[in-house]
Protein backbone atom coordinates (compact mmCIF):
# COMPACT_ATOMS: atom_id res chain seq x y z
CA UNK A 1 0.00 0.00 0.00
CA UNK A 2 1.54 3.48 -0.65
CA UNK A 3 1.94 6.26 1.66
CA UNK A 4 -0.81 7.82 0.89
CA UNK A 5 -3.38 4.39 1.10
CA UNK A 6 -4.73 5.81 4.20
CA UNK A 7 -6.08 8.22 2.75
CA UNK A 8 -7.78 6.87 -0.07
CA UNK A 9 -9.56 4.20 2.74
CA UNK A 10 -10.71 7.31 5.18
CA UNK A 11 -12.32 8.81 1.41
CA UNK A 12 -13.89 5.27 0.81
CA UNK A 13 -14.87 5.10 4.52
CA UNK A 14 -16.68 8.25 3.79
CA UNK A 15 -18.38 7.94 0.42
CA UNK A 16 -19.86 4.57 1.64
CA UNK A 17 -21.11 5.99 5.23
CA UNK A 18 -22.78 8.95 3.36
CA UNK A 19 -24.58 6.56 0.64
CA UNK A 20 -25.76 4.72 3.49
CA UNK A 21 -26.82 7.67 5.43
CA UNK A 22 -28.69 9.16 2.02
CA UNK A 23 -30.45 5.61 1.50
CA UNK A 24 -31.83 5.88 4.99
CA UNK A 25 -33.19 9.67 4.19
CA UNK A 26 -35.12 8.01 1.23
CA UNK A 27 -36.24 5.33 3.51
CA UNK A 28 -37.62 8.08 5.79
CA UNK A 29 -38.72 10.12 2.93
CA UNK A 30 -40.73 7.37 2.19
CA UNK A 31 -42.41 6.03 5.21
CA UNK A 32 -46.03 6.64 4.18
CA UNK A 33 -45.54 5.76 0.74
CA UNK A 34 -47.90 2.42 0.55
CA UNK A 35 -46.21 1.37 -2.62
CA UNK A 36 -42.66 1.78 -1.54
CA UNK A 37 -40.52 -1.18 -0.04
CA UNK A 38 -37.64 -0.51 2.52
CA UNK A 39 -34.00 -0.30 1.46
CA UNK A 40 -30.67 -1.39 3.03
CA UNK A 41 -27.10 -0.93 2.08
CA UNK A 42 -25.18 -3.94 1.99
CA UNK A 43 -21.26 -3.00 3.01
CA UNK A 44 -18.85 -5.41 1.54
CA UNK A 45 -14.97 -4.96 2.38
CA UNK A 46 -13.05 -3.94 -0.57
CA UNK A 47 -10.27 -6.21 -2.01
CA UNK A 48 -7.40 -6.46 0.28
CA UNK A 49 -3.60 -5.17 -0.64
CA UNK A 50 -1.10 -7.87 -0.52
CA UNK A 51 2.18 -6.69 1.84
CA UNK A 52 5.52 -7.56 0.35
CA UNK A 53 8.34 -8.60 2.75
CA UNK A 54 12.42 -8.90 2.58
CA UNK A 55 12.02 -12.87 2.31
CA UNK A 56 8.14 -13.10 0.61
CA UNK A 57 7.88 -10.27 -1.96
CA UNK A 58 4.62 -12.43 -2.96
CA UNK A 59 2.74 -10.43 0.31
CA UNK A 60 3.85 -10.81 4.05
CA UNK A 61 -0.04 -10.53 4.68
CA UNK A 62 -3.39 -9.51 3.62
CA UNK A 63 -3.93 -5.55 4.38
CA UNK A 64 -7.57 -4.19 4.12
CA UNK A 65 -8.26 -1.40 1.59
CA UNK A 66 -11.84 -0.20 3.17
CA UNK A 67 -15.59 -0.50 2.53
CA UNK A 68 -17.93 -0.20 0.15
CA UNK A 69 -21.64 -0.56 -0.84
CA UNK A 70 -21.93 -4.20 -2.44
CA UNK A 71 -25.49 -3.24 -3.22
CA UNK A 72 -28.53 -1.57 -2.02
CA UNK A 73 -31.53 -4.80 -1.08
CA UNK A 74 -35.03 -4.30 -1.23
CA UNK A 75 -36.74 -5.99 1.62
CA UNK A 76 -39.50 -7.87 0.27
CA UNK A 77 -40.90 -11.14 0.55
CA UNK A 78 -42.28 -12.83 -2.81
CA UNK A 79 -44.28 -15.59 -0.54
CA UNK A 80 -46.44 -12.80 1.29
CA UNK A 81 -46.64 -11.01 -2.18
CA UNK A 82 -47.73 -14.66 -4.08
CA UNK A 83 -50.31 -14.52 -1.13
CA UNK A 84 -51.47 -10.93 -1.03
CA UNK A 85 -52.39 -11.22 -4.66
CA UNK A 86 -54.36 -14.58 -4.53
CA UNK A 87 -56.14 -13.49 -1.62
CA UNK A 88 -56.81 -9.86 -3.83
CA UNK A 89 -58.37 -11.98 -6.19
CA UNK A 90 -61.05 -13.14 -3.49
CA UNK A 91 -61.98 -9.88 -2.36
CA UNK A 92 -61.93 -8.08 -5.98
CA UNK A 93 -64.70 -10.75 -7.01
CA UNK A 94 -66.98 -10.44 -3.42
CA UNK A 95 -66.64 -6.57 -3.23
CA UNK A 96 -68.09 -6.36 -6.89
CA UNK A 97 -71.05 -9.01 -6.47
CA UNK A 98 -71.94 -7.10 -3.26
CA UNK A 99 -72.22 -3.57 -4.54
CA UNK A 100 -73.73 -5.28 -7.75
CA UNK A 101 -76.24 -7.21 -6.15
CA UNK A 102 -77.06 -4.22 -3.74
CA UNK A 103 -78.19 -2.12 -6.73
CA UNK A 104 -80.47 -5.51 -7.74
CA UNK A 105 -81.84 -5.09 -4.03
CA UNK A 106 -82.59 -1.64 -4.92
CA UNK A 107 -84.15 -1.70 -7.98
CA UNK A 108 -86.72 -4.23 -7.02
CA UNK A 109 -87.16 -1.44 -4.08
CA UNK A 110 -88.75 -4.13 -1.63
CA UNK A 111 -88.21 -2.17 1.71
CA UNK A 112 -90.50 0.56 0.59
CA UNK A 113 -94.32 0.41 0.11
CA UNK A 114 -93.85 0.87 -3.30
CA UNK A 115 -92.45 -2.78 -3.97
CA UNK A 116 -94.10 -5.78 -5.66
CA UNK A 117 -95.31 -7.37 -2.68
CA UNK A 118 -97.10 -4.41 -1.75
CA UNK A 119 -98.46 -3.96 -5.18
CA UNK A 120 -99.74 -7.32 -5.81
CA UNK A 121 -101.48 -6.96 -2.05
CA UNK A 122 -103.28 -3.89 -3.42
CA UNK A 123 -104.38 -5.45 -6.75
CA UNK A 124 -105.90 -8.75 -5.11
CA UNK A 125 -107.55 -6.27 -2.56
CA UNK A 126 -108.94 -3.81 -5.23
CA UNK A 127 -110.90 -7.31 -6.47
CA UNK A 128 -112.05 -7.41 -2.52
CA UNK A 129 -113.26 -4.20 -2.20
CA UNK A 130 -115.34 -4.87 -5.93
CA UNK A 131 -117.06 -7.82 -4.29
CA UNK A 132 -118.11 -6.06 -1.34
CA UNK A 133 -119.30 -2.90 -3.71
CA UNK A 134 -123.12 -4.19 -4.22
CA UNK A 135 -123.96 -1.53 -6.65
CA UNK A 136 -120.53 -2.91 -8.29
CA UNK A 137 -119.83 0.96 -9.24
CA UNK A 138 -117.38 1.83 -11.72
CA UNK A 139 -115.31 4.18 -9.17
CA UNK A 140 -114.42 0.85 -7.65
CA UNK A 141 -114.05 -0.60 -10.88
CA UNK A 142 -111.84 2.44 -11.87
CA UNK A 143 -109.80 1.45 -8.51
CA UNK A 144 -109.29 -1.98 -9.92
CA UNK A 145 -108.13 -0.79 -13.11
CA UNK A 146 -105.52 1.77 -11.54
CA UNK A 147 -103.99 -0.76 -9.45
CA UNK A 148 -103.62 -3.19 -12.05
CA UNK A 149 -101.56 -0.37 -13.73
CA UNK A 150 -99.19 0.27 -11.24
CA UNK A 151 -98.54 -3.18 -10.98
CA UNK A 152 -98.24 -3.50 -14.40
CA UNK A 153 -95.71 -0.69 -14.92
CA UNK A 154 -93.88 -1.44 -11.76
CA UNK A 155 -93.29 -4.97 -13.29
CA UNK A 156 -92.38 -3.05 -17.09
CA UNK A 157 -89.81 -0.68 -15.03
CA UNK A 158 -88.13 -3.53 -12.93
CA UNK A 159 -87.25 -5.54 -16.24
CA UNK A 160 -86.22 -2.68 -18.32
CA UNK A 161 -83.54 -1.64 -15.02
CA UNK A 162 -82.49 -4.85 -14.67
CA UNK A 163 -81.69 -4.96 -18.40
CA UNK A 164 -80.46 -1.46 -18.70
CA UNK A 165 -78.43 -2.87 -15.49
CA UNK A 166 -77.39 -5.92 -17.15
CA UNK A 167 -76.05 -3.59 -20.61
CA UNK A 168 -73.87 -1.68 -17.47
CA UNK A 169 -72.12 -4.07 -15.94
CA UNK A 170 -71.27 -5.62 -19.65
CA UNK A 171 -69.76 -1.77 -20.02
CA UNK A 172 -67.82 -2.20 -16.44
CA UNK A 173 -66.45 -5.59 -17.93
CA UNK A 174 -64.76 -4.02 -20.99
CA UNK A 175 -63.08 -1.29 -19.00
CA UNK A 176 -61.61 -3.50 -16.17
CA UNK A 177 -60.69 -5.61 -20.00
CA UNK A 178 -58.88 -2.06 -21.10
CA UNK A 179 -57.69 -1.97 -17.63
CA UNK A 180 -55.97 -4.94 -17.69
CA UNK A 181 -54.60 -4.26 -20.99
CA UNK A 182 -52.99 -1.01 -20.04
CA UNK A 183 -51.54 -2.47 -16.11
CA UNK A 184 -49.94 -5.23 -18.76
CA UNK A 185 -48.48 -2.67 -21.10
CA UNK A 186 -46.69 -0.40 -18.03
CA UNK A 187 -45.53 -3.52 -16.47
CA UNK A 188 -44.09 -4.93 -19.41
CA UNK A 189 -42.76 -1.17 -19.81
CA UNK A 190 -41.10 -1.26 -16.11
CA UNK A 191 -39.87 -4.54 -16.97
CA UNK A 192 -37.49 -3.05 -19.74
CA UNK A 193 -36.47 -0.58 -18.06
CA UNK A 194 -35.41 -2.61 -14.73
CA UNK A 195 -33.43 -5.13 -17.61
CA UNK A 196 -31.77 -1.94 -19.16
CA UNK A 197 -30.55 -1.00 -15.41
CA UNK A 198 -29.76 -4.30 -14.10
CA UNK A 199 -28.01 -5.23 -16.95
CA UNK A 200 -25.33 -3.75 -15.05
CA UNK A 201 -24.37 -6.28 -12.18
CA UNK A 202 -23.72 -4.06 -9.64
CA UNK A 203 -27.18 -1.64 -9.95
CA UNK A 204 -30.29 -2.18 -8.50
CA UNK A 205 -33.85 -0.99 -9.51
CA UNK A 206 -35.75 -1.05 -6.58
CA UNK A 207 -37.84 1.59 -7.08
CA UNK A 208 -38.85 0.47 -10.37
CA UNK A 209 -40.04 -3.07 -9.05
CA UNK A 210 -41.79 -1.32 -6.25
CA UNK A 211 -43.86 0.41 -8.59
CA UNK A 212 -44.24 -2.67 -10.69
CA UNK A 213 -45.17 -5.02 -7.84
CA UNK A 214 -47.68 -1.89 -7.14
CA UNK A 215 -49.03 -2.38 -10.57
CA UNK A 216 -49.02 -6.12 -10.15
CA UNK A 217 -51.38 -6.02 -7.15
CA UNK A 218 -53.70 -3.92 -8.91
CA UNK A 219 -54.13 -6.67 -11.63
CA UNK A 220 -54.52 -9.60 -9.26
CA UNK A 221 -57.24 -7.84 -8.33
CA UNK A 222 -58.64 -7.78 -11.56
CA UNK A 223 -58.50 -11.36 -12.89
CA UNK A 224 -56.92 -14.45 -11.49
CA UNK A 225 -52.56 -13.66 -12.55
CA UNK A 226 -49.73 -16.03 -11.73
CA UNK A 227 -46.50 -14.32 -11.91
CA UNK A 228 -42.99 -15.82 -11.84
CA UNK A 229 -39.85 -13.41 -11.73
CA UNK A 230 -36.90 -15.05 -13.99
CA UNK A 231 -33.43 -14.89 -13.36
CA UNK A 232 -33.53 -11.52 -14.85
CA UNK A 233 -35.70 -9.68 -12.65
CA UNK A 234 -38.16 -10.11 -15.49
CA UNK A 235 -41.93 -10.30 -14.48
CA UNK A 236 -44.36 -13.00 -16.24
CA UNK A 237 -47.17 -12.94 -16.10
CA UNK A 238 -50.00 -15.43 -17.16
CA UNK A 239 -53.55 -15.70 -16.92
CA UNK A 240 -54.55 -19.50 -15.99
CA UNK A 241 -51.77 -20.65 -18.65
CA UNK A 242 -52.10 -17.84 -21.06
CA UNK A 243 -49.09 -14.93 -21.26
CA UNK A 244 -50.01 -11.75 -21.32
CA UNK A 245 -46.71 -10.11 -19.70
CA UNK A 246 -43.93 -11.93 -21.51
CA UNK A 247 -40.49 -9.98 -20.03
CA UNK A 248 -40.83 -6.68 -22.23
CA UNK A 249 -44.20 -7.70 -24.34
CA UNK A 250 -47.39 -7.33 -23.55
CA UNK A 251 -50.39 -9.61 -24.92
CA UNK A 252 -53.78 -7.66 -25.10
CA UNK A 253 -57.08 -9.31 -23.49
CA UNK A 254 -59.43 -9.27 -25.80
CA UNK A 255 -63.80 -10.27 -25.48
CA UNK A 256 -66.09 -10.87 -28.02
CA UNK A 257 -70.22 -11.30 -27.21
CA UNK A 258 -71.71 -14.33 -28.27
CA UNK A 259 -75.77 -14.20 -28.32
CA UNK A 260 -77.14 -17.48 -26.78
CA UNK A 261 -80.58 -18.67 -26.52
CA UNK A 262 -81.62 -19.71 -23.04
CA UNK A 263 -84.47 -21.66 -21.68
CA UNK A 264 -86.06 -20.68 -18.45
CA UNK A 265 -87.46 -23.27 -15.77
CA UNK A 266 -91.13 -23.25 -16.96
CA UNK A 267 -89.68 -24.37 -20.24
CA UNK A 268 -90.08 -20.76 -22.11
CA UNK A 269 -87.49 -20.03 -25.08
CA UNK A 270 -85.48 -16.85 -24.79
CA UNK A 271 -83.49 -16.87 -28.25
CA UNK A 272 -80.91 -14.04 -28.94
CA UNK A 273 -81.96 -12.24 -25.89
CA UNK A 274 -78.85 -12.72 -23.77
CA UNK A 275 -75.10 -12.79 -24.53
CA UNK A 276 -72.26 -13.72 -22.80
CA UNK A 277 -68.52 -12.66 -22.80
CA UNK A 278 -65.86 -14.75 -24.13
CA UNK A 279 -62.53 -13.84 -23.53
CA UNK A 280 -59.24 -14.56 -25.49
CA UNK A 281 -55.37 -14.15 -25.91
CA UNK A 282 -53.50 -14.04 -28.97
CA UNK A 283 -56.31 -15.98 -30.39
CA UNK A 284 -56.53 -18.44 -27.72
CA UNK A 285 -59.44 -18.90 -25.07
CA UNK A 286 -58.62 -17.76 -22.27
CA UNK A 287 -60.58 -18.49 -18.67
CA UNK A 288 -61.13 -15.83 -15.99
CA UNK A 289 -61.93 -17.60 -12.25
CA UNK A 290 -61.65 -14.84 -9.81
CA UNK A 291 -61.14 -11.02 -9.36
CA UNK A 292 -63.55 -8.24 -10.57
CA UNK A 293 -64.51 -9.27 -14.17
CA UNK A 294 -65.24 -12.49 -13.00
CA UNK A 295 -67.60 -10.88 -9.70
CA UNK A 296 -68.94 -8.49 -12.92
CA UNK A 297 -69.88 -11.59 -14.92
CA UNK A 298 -71.48 -13.50 -11.69
CA UNK A 299 -73.83 -10.62 -11.40
CA UNK A 300 -75.04 -10.37 -14.75
CA UNK A 301 -75.10 -14.09 -15.48
CA UNK A 302 -78.10 -13.61 -12.31
CA UNK A 303 -79.46 -11.13 -13.91
CA UNK A 304 -80.75 -13.52 -16.16
CA UNK A 305 -81.97 -15.87 -13.44
CA UNK A 306 -83.61 -12.66 -11.89
CA UNK A 307 -85.11 -11.90 -15.33
CA UNK A 308 -86.16 -15.55 -16.44
CA UNK A 309 -86.83 -17.05 -13.42
CA UNK A 310 -88.34 -14.90 -10.94
CA UNK A 311 -89.66 -11.76 -12.77
CA UNK A 312 -91.08 -13.36 -16.16
CA UNK A 313 -92.24 -16.11 -14.40
CA UNK A 314 -93.93 -13.99 -12.03
CA UNK A 315 -95.54 -11.57 -14.50
CA UNK A 316 -96.28 -14.59 -17.12
CA UNK A 317 -98.24 -16.82 -14.23
CA UNK A 318 -100.10 -13.55 -13.68
CA UNK A 319 -101.10 -13.13 -16.75
CA UNK A 320 -102.17 -16.47 -17.08
CA UNK A 321 -103.95 -17.18 -14.28
CA UNK A 322 -106.33 -13.75 -13.94
CA UNK A 323 -107.06 -14.03 -17.19
CA UNK A 324 -107.84 -17.85 -17.64
CA UNK A 325 -110.79 -16.83 -14.67
CA UNK A 326 -111.42 -13.29 -15.66
CA UNK A 327 -112.28 -14.83 -19.47
CA UNK A 328 -114.94 -16.64 -17.72
CA UNK A 329 -116.80 -13.98 -16.43
CA UNK A 330 -118.89 -11.06 -17.84
CA UNK A 331 -118.61 -7.41 -17.67
CA UNK A 332 -121.58 -4.47 -16.53
CA UNK A 333 -122.75 -4.42 -20.53
CA UNK A 334 -122.05 -8.15 -21.86
CA UNK A 335 -125.06 -9.36 -22.78
CA UNK A 336 -125.78 -12.56 -24.64
CA UNK A 337 -128.10 -12.54 -27.99
CA UNK A 338 -128.18 -11.66 -31.05
CA UNK A 339 -125.69 -8.62 -31.47
CA UNK A 340 -123.86 -8.74 -28.25
CA UNK A 341 -119.94 -9.55 -27.44
CA UNK A 342 -121.28 -12.59 -25.34
CA UNK A 343 -124.04 -14.91 -27.73
CA UNK A 344 -123.69 -18.20 -26.44
CA UNK A 345 -120.81 -16.98 -24.22
CA UNK A 346 -119.50 -15.01 -26.30
CA UNK A 347 -115.71 -13.24 -27.03
CA UNK A 348 -113.27 -14.31 -23.91
CA UNK A 349 -111.81 -10.98 -22.42
CA UNK A 350 -108.83 -11.16 -21.27
CA UNK A 351 -107.39 -8.89 -18.31
CA UNK A 352 -103.70 -8.91 -18.95
CA UNK A 353 -101.98 -8.66 -22.20
CA UNK A 354 -98.08 -9.35 -22.88
CA UNK A 355 -96.29 -12.68 -22.51
CA UNK A 356 -93.69 -11.30 -20.01
CA UNK A 357 -92.35 -8.98 -17.13
CA UNK A 358 -91.01 -6.74 -20.26
CA UNK A 359 -94.33 -6.59 -21.99
CA UNK A 360 -97.62 -7.11 -19.47
CA UNK A 361 -100.32 -4.53 -19.62
CA UNK A 362 -103.66 -3.73 -18.22
CA UNK A 363 -105.74 -4.72 -22.14
CA UNK A 364 -106.18 -1.64 -23.90
CA UNK A 365 -107.98 -2.76 -26.57
CA UNK A 366 -110.03 -0.16 -28.11
CA UNK A 367 -113.40 -2.22 -28.20
CA UNK A 368 -112.71 -5.18 -25.50
CA UNK A 369 -110.35 -3.42 -23.43
CA UNK A 370 -110.46 -2.26 -19.51
CA UNK A 371 -108.51 0.55 -19.56
CA UNK A 372 -110.95 3.82 -19.75
CA UNK A 373 -113.65 1.02 -19.73
CA UNK A 374 -114.03 -0.31 -16.28
CA UNK A 375 -117.89 -1.27 -17.04
CA UNK A 376 -115.83 -4.36 -18.98
CA UNK A 377 -114.35 -5.73 -15.62
CA UNK A 378 -115.67 -9.25 -16.05
CA UNK A 379 -116.44 -9.58 -12.36
CA UNK A 380 -119.64 -11.54 -13.15
CA UNK A 381 -120.05 -15.33 -13.98
CA UNK A 382 -123.60 -14.81 -15.80
CA UNK A 383 -125.31 -12.08 -17.33
CA UNK A 384 -129.42 -11.82 -18.28
CA UNK A 385 -130.95 -8.19 -19.26
CA UNK A 386 -134.21 -8.84 -17.63
CA UNK A 387 -135.40 -5.11 -17.65
CA UNK A 388 -133.81 -4.86 -21.17
CA UNK A 389 -131.99 -1.70 -20.35
CA UNK A 390 -128.57 -2.97 -22.18
CA UNK A 391 -126.75 -3.89 -18.94
CA UNK A 392 -126.28 -7.24 -16.96
CA UNK A 393 -129.17 -7.49 -14.53
CA UNK A 394 -127.06 -10.17 -12.88
CA UNK A 395 -123.72 -7.52 -11.94
CA UNK A 396 -124.38 -8.21 -8.02
CA UNK A 397 -123.08 -11.52 -8.58
CA UNK A 398 -119.25 -10.91 -8.38
CA UNK A 399 -118.02 -14.94 -7.48
CA UNK A 400 -115.50 -13.80 -10.70
CA UNK A 401 -114.03 -11.04 -8.89
CA UNK A 402 -113.59 -13.00 -5.43
CA UNK A 403 -112.37 -16.01 -7.36
CA UNK A 404 -109.53 -13.48 -9.06
CA UNK A 405 -108.86 -11.99 -5.48
CA UNK A 406 -108.29 -15.63 -4.17
CA UNK A 407 -105.52 -15.87 -6.44
CA UNK A 408 -103.73 -14.18 -3.71
CA UNK A 409 -103.26 -16.77 -1.48
CA UNK A 410 -103.77 -19.60 -3.81
CA UNK A 411 -100.89 -22.04 -4.06
CA UNK A 412 -99.83 -22.30 -7.84
CA UNK A 413 -98.26 -25.11 -9.37
CA UNK A 414 -96.07 -22.85 -11.79
CA UNK A 415 -94.89 -21.08 -9.22
CA UNK A 416 -93.60 -24.05 -6.70
CA UNK A 417 -96.66 -24.65 -5.57
CA UNK A 418 -96.73 -21.25 -3.44
CA UNK A 419 -99.21 -18.23 -3.92
CA UNK A 420 -97.51 -14.83 -6.05
CA UNK A 421 -96.63 -13.14 -2.72
CA UNK A 422 -94.89 -15.99 -0.84
CA UNK A 423 -93.19 -16.87 -4.79
CA UNK A 424 -92.00 -13.00 -5.00
CA UNK A 425 -91.44 -12.53 -0.76
CA UNK A 426 -88.95 -15.59 -1.30
CA UNK A 427 -87.20 -14.31 -4.31
CA UNK A 428 -86.16 -11.23 -2.31
CA UNK A 429 -85.01 -13.25 0.20
CA UNK A 430 -82.86 -15.23 -1.71
CA UNK A 431 -81.77 -12.09 -2.75
CA UNK A 432 -80.67 -10.66 0.70
CA UNK A 433 -79.11 -14.18 1.19
CA UNK A 434 -77.03 -13.52 -1.58
CA UNK A 435 -76.05 -10.14 -0.67
CA UNK A 436 -75.13 -11.53 3.15
CA UNK A 437 -72.88 -14.21 1.71
CA UNK A 438 -70.95 -11.22 -0.79
CA UNK A 439 -70.63 -8.98 2.82
CA UNK A 440 -69.51 -12.19 4.56
CA UNK A 441 -66.70 -13.46 1.73
CA UNK A 442 -65.67 -9.69 1.34
CA UNK A 443 -65.19 -9.06 5.12
CA UNK A 444 -63.14 -12.74 5.33
CA UNK A 445 -61.37 -11.75 2.46
CA UNK A 446 -60.43 -8.13 4.01
CA UNK A 447 -59.09 -9.55 7.34
CA UNK A 448 -57.11 -12.17 5.42
CA UNK A 449 -55.83 -8.89 3.04
CA UNK A 450 -55.05 -7.14 6.53
CA UNK A 451 -53.22 -9.62 8.19
CA UNK A 452 -50.80 -10.33 5.18
CA UNK A 453 -50.74 -6.72 4.42
CA UNK A 454 -49.47 -6.57 8.33
CA UNK A 455 -47.05 -8.94 7.57
CA UNK A 456 -45.70 -7.44 4.47
CA UNK A 457 -45.09 -4.03 6.41
CA UNK A 458 -43.10 -6.07 8.97
CA UNK A 459 -40.98 -6.75 6.18
CA UNK A 460 -41.11 -3.90 3.69
CA UNK A 461 -42.32 -1.22 5.34
CA UNK A 462 -40.32 1.80 7.10
CA UNK A 463 -39.80 1.66 10.94
CA UNK A 464 -38.83 5.45 12.01
CA UNK A 465 -37.16 4.55 15.18
CA UNK A 466 -35.23 1.89 13.66
CA UNK A 467 -33.95 4.35 10.93
CA UNK A 468 -33.56 6.94 13.01
CA UNK A 469 -30.73 4.34 14.99
CA UNK A 470 -29.55 3.56 11.66
CA UNK A 471 -29.06 7.28 10.89
CA UNK A 472 -27.06 7.78 13.98
CA UNK A 473 -25.08 4.65 13.16
CA UNK A 474 -23.73 6.03 9.96
CA UNK A 475 -23.23 9.39 11.28
CA UNK A 476 -21.17 7.93 13.67
CA UNK A 477 -18.97 5.74 11.07
CA UNK A 478 -18.93 9.15 8.96
CA UNK A 479 -17.46 11.12 11.99
CA UNK A 480 -14.86 8.34 12.48
CA UNK A 481 -13.83 8.06 9.08
CA UNK A 482 -13.33 12.10 9.62
CA UNK A 483 -11.09 11.24 11.91
CA UNK A 484 -9.10 9.21 10.49
CA UNK A 485 -8.20 11.10 7.46
CA UNK A 486 -7.60 13.79 9.93
CA UNK A 487 -5.22 11.31 11.99
CA UNK A 488 -3.35 10.47 8.75
CA UNK A 489 -2.97 13.62 7.40
CA UNK A 490 -1.21 14.83 10.58
CA UNK A 491 1.28 11.94 10.23
CA UNK A 492 2.08 12.89 6.58
CA UNK A 493 2.66 16.48 7.68
CA UNK A 494 5.16 15.10 10.37
CA UNK A 495 6.85 12.77 7.45
CA UNK A 496 7.24 15.34 5.17
CA UNK A 497 8.09 18.71 7.07
CA UNK A 498 9.62 17.57 9.96
CA UNK A 499 9.06 18.42 13.93
CA UNK A 500 11.35 20.57 15.58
Amino acid sequence: MSTFGGIELGKRALQTQQKSLNITGHNIANANNEKYSRQRAVQSATDPYTLASLYNPAGAGQVGTGVYIKSIMRMRDQFIDTRIRYENQGYGEWSVRKENLRQIESIYNELDNGGVKNNLDRFFQSFHDLVRDAESSNSVRESVIQNAITLTTQLNHIDRSLMEFRDHLGSEIEYKVAEVNDLAKRIAALNKQIKIIESDPTKKANDLADERDALIDELAKIVDIQVRFDSYNQANISLNGLGIVNGITANELEYSLIAEDRTSIDGVLYENVFDKYVFSVNGNQARIDSGEIYGLIAVREDIVDQKMNKLDLLARTLIEEVNAVHRRGYGKKDLPGPGNDYEEGGVSRNFFLGTDASNIKVNDDPVNGIIGRPENIAAAPRTEDINNDGENDLIGDQSIALEIAQLRDKSIAALGSTSFNDFWQTQVSELGIEISRAEAMESNQNILLESLKDKRQEVSGVNLDEEMTEMIKFQHGYSAAARVITVIDQMLDTLINGTR
